[in-house]
């Protein structure tokens, strides 16, 4: 069956792929903050794309930078050390980007 493999999606998807970390390290810095943060701001949680497929949310496992937690990734892009304040930031990078 298709949905078995995670790389393969039956809808489409948004331009950008944002992966919230929710990984132990992450979870315990706030990760959940920084999902509902994802969510105000782009009306999408997990395994959804807004509506211009621009953006599609996903909550992952690990991201394996439990350094820098919480921690998100944007295509090929992290960000780490995340607060609300700079989720904001990085989510108006992506918007203003065409």
């Amino acid at each position: 069956m298709l949905t078995f493999y995670a790389q393969f999606h039956m809808e489409p998807r948004g331009k950008y792929i944002i992966r919230v970390c929710m990984g132990t390290a992450c979870h315990v810095k706030g990760a959940g903050r920084i999902a509902d943060v994802i969510k105000e701001r782009l009306g999408v949680g997990h395994a959804e794309t807004t509506e211009d497929l621009k953006f599609t949310a996903e909550y992952v496992a690990c991201i394996g930078a439990c350094g820098m937690a919480p921690v998100i990734m944007v295509n090929d892009g992290t960000y780490g050390s995340l607060t609300v304040q700079k989720t904001d930031e990085v989510i108006q990078k992506y918007q203003q980007m065409d």
